[in-house]
């Protein structure tokens, strides 16, 4: 089993620890989750052992974040959660459009008010997607799927 040098892994205790606690998960969490001590926990967050590239990837899968991003210092909130706080937001703000038009729409189009909102929010350049959602740019879209169905 390969493991990685402390030369190669600067801050990679950091990240591991960041990832933990934007998964929301303890240290007692994850050490019931991979099977071993909250005390072994700890010390891979905190420098005192080394991490083998085999506990690397379960700890990246259990708190869902790319190994990779771990190794190389790219942000570590796990993508499916920020990504389903994405589509939280969308539907809260679908859902506060249409009752703002004082409008009741079929279920099945505010599912398409939200997949359209997702796949323009996904087809946008990289460092637009870093800055915060603003549901304000949505309004007018929104507006007009909702009349265009009252019509129909």
């Amino acid at each position: 089993m390969a493991k990685l040098s402390s030369d190669s892994t600067k801050h990679l205790f950091d990240r591991i620890r960041t990832a933990r606690e934007r998964s929301d998960m303890s240290m007692d969490d994850a050490a019931k989750a991979l099977g071993v001590s909250r005390v072994q926990i700890w010390r891979l967050e905190h420098k005192s052992k080394t991490v083998s590239a085999e506990r690397l990837f379960e700890l990246a899968d259990l708190y869902g974040v790319d190994p990779r991003k771990l190794l190389q210092g790219d942000d570590a909130l796990p993508a499916h959660h920020a990504h389903y706080r994405r589509i939280a937001e969308v539907v809260a703000m679908v859902e506060q459009q249409a009752q703002a038009l004082d409008a009741r729409p079929a279920p099945e189009l505010v599912g398409e008010a939200v997949v359209e909102i997702l796949q323009q929010e996904a087809n946008q350049p990289t460092e637009v997607k870093s800055n915060p959602f603003d549901p304000s740019q949505y309004q007018g879209l929104i507006a007009l799927l909702f009349k265009q169905a009252a019509h129909k």
